[in-house]
């Protein structure tokens, strides 16, 4: 296999050269749907009509939106994660400012929050997975508690 792959690195450095390959035609532009002998009829004309009006099968747009949805929850969780340790830094400095206690608290009812979004989301990923067509490769479950520990070790908890 890496014979192949050496090959293949070979060839593609041989057509590219030193040169600039942005200029060739059809650069940046959506590599067209050829014709496959292994898709139907049927199915071949229902793929042209869906490529012609941008429209894509609901797989790949829900996939799209578990895209967005894990980046919403990491997101997320980065930036409760740097309030809650703002605060308790405050509040360990400054008496007036909430107690550590009931900032724990808050921050036991956020995380309990967010594991269920956690939850959510992993529900949601199974049912893609188990919609998605044969080869195409599945999203991963989520580990909420693994999220939130990264998310404090990046804040600089210790």
């Amino acid at each position: 296999m890496k014979k192949w792959e050496r090959l293949v690195d070979r060839l593609i450095t041989d057509s590219i050269g030193d040169g600039d390959v942005s200029t060739l035609p059809g650069t940046g532009k959506r590599l067209p749907i050829k014709f496959d002998s292994n898709t139907p009829g049927d199915l071949r004309a229902a793929f042209k009509i869906m490529e012609d009006h941008n429209v894509l099968p609901e797989w790949i747009e829900a996939g799209r939106r578990l895209e967005q949805l894990k980046a919403s929850l990491r997101r997320q969780i980065e930036a409760r994660t740097q309030q809650y340790l703002r605060e308790m830094q405050r509040a360990r400095q400054d008496p007036g400012s909430p107690s550590v206690a009931q900032l724990e608290s808050s921050w036991h009812r956020y995380q309990a929050r967010f594991l269920e979004q956690v939850k959510r989301y992993n529900r949601d990923a199974l049912t893609y997975n188990l919609t998605l067509p044969k080869g195409i490769p599945h999203r991963q479950a989520l580990r909420g508690e693994h999220l939130i520990k990264q998310a404090l070790r990046q804040s600089g908890w210790r």
